[in-house]
């Protein structure tokens, strides 16, 4: 089948249940609405392939972008060519996206993900918008207002501003004047701004620098770097 314009996927599904007997889709998720400018619907598959204009929205969730295919069995799809998406506070950018249900995406492609006052950049970005976990397995960098943190991977915690970064960790503030390398980082920002840098670690701020194996910073709300 072939369709222009928009419909409900939950729709089509149970005209195909009716059409064919024989078969059984369970409608397992939330529905989901996809619209483009030409859609193609395989109604034993249950893939749909959309070209030109690409909209999808599931649960608050909308994503764009030139080509998509989406699977109505599995809720699982595929945005291609400047794909943008929203859900609530998050806004993303992306080459290609993969989406698994409402609440997972999969980006690839000059990833950024801006966040309140975070944003995410890099290679892929594996984002869960249920539990605001953020996993960048190919390295990338966290931006906030008060400096950002780099490394060849990293993970958030958005919702308990908890950052961990591993593999050649690079830490800046400009705010505070400070910079900070190791091969790992814990990054605390509810706790006072805690850091902890493990593994060939050395912190510079002003004229100062410390070594060590672990150093532990406070990054606080005065403008200044401690070590306690």
């Amino acid at each position: 089948m072939k369709f222009n314009g928009r419909f409900k996927i939950a729709a089509v599904v149970a005209a195909a249940i009716a059409v064919y007997a024989g078969t059984v889709f369970a409608d397992s998720g939330k529905p989901t609405e996809l619209s483009a400018n030409s859609i193609e619907y395989n109604t034993q598959s249950g893939i749909m392939t959309a070209n030109g204009n690409v909209v999808m929205t599931q649960e608050g969730a909308r994503i764009s972008g030139a080509h998509a295919v989406y699977n109505s069995k599995t809720q699982e799809g595929h945005i291609t060519g400047g794909v943008t998406a929203d859900k609530d506070d998050l806004h993303m950018t992306a080459g290609e996206v993969f989406t698994q249900g409402a609440n997972m995406l999969i980006a690839s492609g000059n990833v950024a993900a801006h966040k309140a006052d975070k944003t995410l950049t890099g290679v892929r970005l594996e984002y869960n918008t249920d539990t605001d976990y953020a996993l960048m397995p190919n390295g990338g960098t966290i931006t906030a207002a008060d400096g950002a943190i780099s490394g060849d991977k990293l993970e958030a915690y958005m919702k308990d501003d908890h950052f961990i970064a591993s593999g050649d960790v690079h830490i800046l503030s400009q705010t505070r004047n400070m910079e900070a390398y190791s091969d790992n980082a814990d990054y605390y920002s509810q706790e006072d701004g805690k850091i902890v840098l493990t593994g060939n670690a050395v912190a510079m701020q002003d004229n100062n620098t410390i070594r060590g194996n672990t150093l532990t910073l406070y990054m606080g709300n005065n403008g200044q770097a401690a070590v306690k």
